[in-house]
């Protein structure tokens, strides 16, 4: 690409014949190389904001893709911990459920003792009533007997 020292710096081969004003040629010449500079300068600004432009971009793509890696990493984290306390409701539910049956276990053992000592007891309360009323009776049989 041509610089405006270039443009600046070109010198022309003079012809002999049919050739252009050199004062027509120079002052043309000033003017190209004054626009061409203006353009030169606008276009390197541009190069430079291009570039920070393009340092901008890729900050923000590698901040996108560390904040994507987070979300990822998130999203593992969070999967995990939802694993881990699924198994641990279910670890709980099955203890409680087994400590539930052997305390209604438990009770129903106590019940059918309970039961069987009422059981027992009412027999002995029987038993206790027979002799209590036997021994009445002898009793009144002896008063009978002393009666007569």
């Amino acid at each position: 690409m041509l610089t405006p020292i270039d443009i600046d710096n070109k010198v022309f081969k003079k012809a002999k014949i049919g050739g252009y004003d050199i004062k027509d040629v120079e002052d043309f010449l000033v003017l190209v190389m004054s626009d061409y500079e203006k353009l030169y300068r606008e276009n390197t600004d541009l190069r430079g904001q291009v570039n920070t432009l393009q340092q901008s971009v890729d900050y923000y793509n590698s901040l996108e893709a560390g904040i994507d890696k987070t979300v990822e990493n998130a999203h593992t984290e969070a999967d995990s911990i939802k694993l881990e306390a699924q198994k641990e409701a279910e670890t709980i539910k099955s203890s409680a459920e087994l400590d539930a049956k052997q305390k209604l276990e438990d009770l129903q053992r106590q019940i059918i003792k309970a039961e069987v000592d009422i059981e027992t007891k009412k027999k002995e309360m029987q038993i206790y009533k027979i002799k209590v009323q036997s021994m009445l009776e002898a009793q009144l049989k002896i008063l009978n007997e002393q009666d007569e």
